[in-house]
């Protein structure tokens, strides 16, 4: 079996004073892509959105622009509308969500300045993810450490939807690329998803991890096969799972060796091969895979502290960005 090939960065930048836990790339503007960051390890003090871009000085990374929040910011989700309503001022592909630690969620701007343009808060602890719909465009979901998932539209103060609460915390809430299903993962390792037409229940559940008290601490979509899903987490497995049948994963990356030493913080689907995948974690280091040969094809380790996020570029085929405790984004060619 071939061994993976050790990727250098094509660019990085430094953040000062902010580590970050989250990036996403914008669906309407090449390279750019936002930043969810805080202070002192998004432990205490404040946070920040920040606003960047490939392609600066050298082949670099650019930073255009930051929005600071009260406290911690642990994920961002663009708008996935082109644009809003004719009577709104604003452009909806200009907008980015900011899930934070105090329980709110914060909708900004990118080219307005200073202060969000919408805010909601219901959850009682910290916001950990914000995923917007591909489908209903108007439609977001978040998750919380509190064990409620919602959803929510951008046009109404109050959630749409709240999932039935859960005893432990929450770390993602995805939709499906094809459905409008969502998939919650957790504390617990069972992977639930629901259809939010009728959210009383799941519709389906299954344990994605055979340890007893393991997390899943993150979760995907297989943007190209309809019911195909990945996840990972504290026991350093990417497990990929055929909801048609989930007794057993379809490919158990680096269980047999070659994988991460410690949990897998992330993991994510390339938008442009469909058998493709990257994760990052607490070893500091990132991934990419083959899930159909079940073999890591690149690795990169340029992060001196916790990898916490990674994004792949929606124009630039095969660029991936990467994120750590250490306050630097990392961006790469491994495909």
């Amino acid at each position: 079996m071939a061994l993976p090939h050790t990727v250098p960065p094509m660019g990085r930048v430094r953040t000062p004073g902010f580590a970050h836990h989250s990036l996403a790339f914008s669906p309407f503007y090449d390279g750019k892509f936002a930043l969810a960051s805080g202070a002192n390890f998004g432990l205490v003090g404040n946070g920040r959105v920040e606003i960047c871009s490939l392609g600066g000085p050298g082949g670099g990374i650019t930073i255009e622009r930051g929005f600071d929040t009260q406290d911690s910011v642990y994920d961002v989700a663009w708008n996935e509308a082109h644009e809003q309503p004719v009577l709104c001022k604003l452009t909806a592909r200009n907008q980015v969500l900011a899930a934070c630690g105090n329980g709110s969620i914060r909708l900004f701007d990118i080219t307005l300045q200073g202060l969000p343009v919408q805010a909601w808060h219901e959850h009682h602890a910290e916001v950990v993810c914000a995923d917007w719909s591909n489908i209903e465009k108007r439609m977001f979901a978040t998750a919380s450490w509190d064990g409620v998932a919602k959803v929510w539209l951008t046009d109404r103060t109050i959630a749409l939807v709240t999932l039935p609460r859960l005893p432990t915390q929450l770390y993602a809430s995805l939709w499906s690329p094809h459905t409008n299903q969502l998939l919650t993962v957790g504390q617990d390792p069972t992977v639930r998803i629901y259809d939010i037409r009728s959210p009383q229940q799941a519709v389906q559940s299954f344990l994605a991890c055979p340890i007893p008290g393991a997390d899943v601490l993150s979760a995907d979509w297989n943007k190209y096969k309809p019911g195909l899903i990945a996840t990972a987490g504290k026991d350093r497995v990417v497990r990929v799972w055929d909801l048609r049948n989930t007794n057993q994963p379809v490919a158990e990356l680096g269980r047999h060796g070659g994988g991460h030493s410690l949990a897998v913080r992330k993991v994510q689907w390339s938008p442009h091969h469909a058998d493709v995948l990257a994760s990052c974690g607490y070893d500091m280091s990132t991934r990419v895979w083959d899930a159909q040969q079940q073999r890591a094809i690149a690795t990169m380790g340029d992060h001196t502290e916790f990898c916490m996020a990674l994004g792949w570029a929606l124009f630039e085929e095969g660029v991936l960005a990467t994120a750590g405790w250490d306050q630097y984004v990392n961006v790469y060619k491994p495909l």
